[in-house]
């Protein structure tokens, strides 16, 4: 509970920047998420493979954001929120110079134009000594992967870093002048030691680095620093407000859903999915690691997970409308519109290299294939692998299929296929992360604005494992966000008083007989199917 008798009229903005979208929302201790602000997260092409983002545009979307949150605040009751949380996509960053000013642009999180340094790094050090140290395996995403490409190829650039920052830090940087991070994000660089929970030197060293070049990773909820004068003026709030980074936005997102318990575990749909396991210490067993899953530190100290993603969940039903349903338009002109389906979080609205999104009118389109397909299963299965598979078993170069696809079949199969697939692969992780971690998934928590979409949702929970329980908010990242800034600004006493505030959620529920046709068509035709190719390729 809030600390202090009047702490129930203070507000709180947490930040949630994603590769999509970047959300700001206004909190209330006894209201949840009141307002959120939606801005575009541009995003450049590189010809011949390669994306990238513009700090300068990254920083005035999030200054944006937060400066309606703060308009919104202001308007409704006269007081300012007291405090900012930043959660952000990881694995992203970007040099910083003397002067605490960004040196170029920040490398995407799926840019693969590291993919040569990521194997030099197996090389070097050995996949197995990697995940050991790091809990992760040696891929192109990777921070550690990108600092290498940037010192080979905008050496220029590269002799000009002073301290590196990650989005969340680079944003925490611009408001207050100060580089802090949390052990969630400098878990995702590749050069973090997770028993450890601090900076390996001798990983940055491949890079030319020392750990005092890195963020300092701060204990959940303390502030990196107070909004210097200059953001403080441009926002509308008063200068020395504390800013707090919260974490990775999966990790945020978990605590904004309740998962902050050894046992919980979340589904958060995007454009990619990730499945979440929460564990007290980190998993580093071979097992894990061979099965493709990831192990790090939670954004709450002292707690740690198991993670699998799939990296075409929300990007599955874009890549369907554009294949199928090239002609079908839809509006831009308000992409903030909160009853818009589509979200940094959700498959409503995902974005290509281009940083374009499935509006409205497109995705409404989906819904109503779906809606015309009738109670699921469907025939046709899909293995969604758009863009290779990470986990179980990794395997880059598995492709998209669609198995089963007859002449009588239409685009509602197809629309319910894509959904169904993406379905089965979940349930496949989860089951995989229970097995190797030896917990028993009595519930999952969804997250993402892919939990809106009725269909995938009952899929989701005919297939199990365990209880499904939606949480009501889309904005659970920024909502977790706004909850850690909550311990600085002194609207919580502690970090598990936050916690307390998570978000509600509700029970989803499929019928006997729809449980049974899922669980057979997963047991009978998707899994084999799966199994098949793993064997074709040796995996």
């Amino acid at each position: 509970m809030p600390a202090g008798s009047h702490a129930n009229s203070r507000s709180l903005i947490g930040v949630d920047v994603g590769s999509t979208h970047i959300k700001a929302a206004l909190v209330t201790p006894e209201g949840g998420v009141i307002h959120a602000a939606r801005r575009v997260t541009e995003t450049h092409a590189v010809r011949g493979g390669g994306a990238f983002h513009r700090p300068s545009e990254l920083l005035a979307a999030v200054s944006s954001a937060i400066a309606e949150c703060v308009g919104v605040a202001a308007a409704s009751n006269g007081r300012k929120p007291v405090a900012i949380g930043i959660a952000s996509m990881a694995e992203s960053g970007v040099p910083v110079d003397r002067r605490n000013a960004p040196v170029g642009d920040i490398l995407a999180w799926h840019d693969p134009r590291p993919e040569r340094q990521a194997a030099w790094l197996e090389r070097q050090i050995g996949a197995a000594p990697l995940f050991a140290r790091t809990g992760l395996r040696p891929d192109p995403k990777y921070t550690l992967s990108k600092l290498l490409w940037l010192r080979e190829h905008k050496a220029a650039e590269f002799t000009r870093l002073r301290r590196w920052a990650g989005v969340a830090e680079l944003v925490a940087l611009d408001l207050t002048g100060h580089l802090g991070t949390n052990a969630s994000l400098a878990c995702r660089t590749l050069a973090f030691d997770v028993t450890a929970r601090a900076w390996d030197a001798e990983l940055l060293a491949l890079a030319s680095l020392t750990p005092g070049e890195m963020p300092i990773v701060l204990p959940l909820g303390q502030a990196v620093g107070g909004l210097t004068v200059a953001a403080a003026t441009r926002l509308g709030l008063p200068a020395g407000t504390p800013v707090v980074v919260a974490g990775h936005d999966h990790l945020a997102a978990a605590i904004g859903a309740g998962v902050t318990k050894v046992g919980d575990a979340l589904d958060s749909m995007g454009s990619a999915e990730a499945t979440l396991l929460v564990t007290a210490a980190p998993t580093l067993t071979e097992e894990v690691r061979r099965g493709g899953f990831s192990t790090g530190c939670h954004a709450v100290d002292g707690l740690a997970y198991v993670a699998g993603g799939l990296q075409s969940s929300g990007a599955l039903v874009e890549w369907f409308l554009d294949t199928f349903l090239p002609g079908v338009e839809g509006r831009t002109d308000d992409p903030g519109d909160p009853s818009d389906p589509g979200n940094s979080s959700g498959p409503g609205h995902v974005n290509g290299a281009g940083g374009r999104g499935i509006e409205p009118e497109r995705y409404a389109h989906f819904i109503a294939l779906l809606e015309q397909a009738g109670s699921g299963p469907v025939e046709p299965i899909v293995l969604p692998y758009l863009r290779g598979r990470t986990a179980p078993h990794y395997d880059p170069s598995a492709t998209l299929e669609i198995v089963g696809l007859r002449e009588t079949h239409g685009l509602p199969d197809l629309a319910a296929a894509v959904v169904d697939g993406a379905a089965y692969h979940v349930r496949w992780m989860l089951d995989e992360l229970a097995r190797i971690t030896e917990t028993r998934l009595d519930r999952v928590k969804l997250t993402g604005g892919g939990a809106r979409n009725h269909r995938w949702v009952i899929a989701k929970a005919a297939l199990g494992p365990g209880r499904l329980e939606v949480v009501r908010t889309d904005e659970a990242a920024a909502l977790g966000a706004a909850l850690v800034a909550g311990v600085a600004g002194g609207v919580y006493g502690s970090v598990a008083d936050a916690l307390a505030d998570a978000s509600p959620f509700d029970r989803a529920t499929a019928s006997a007989t729809t449980r049974a046709r899922y669980d057979a068509a997963y047991l009978d035709r998707w899994l084999p199917a799966v199994v098949t190719r793993l064997r074709q390729r040796g995996l």
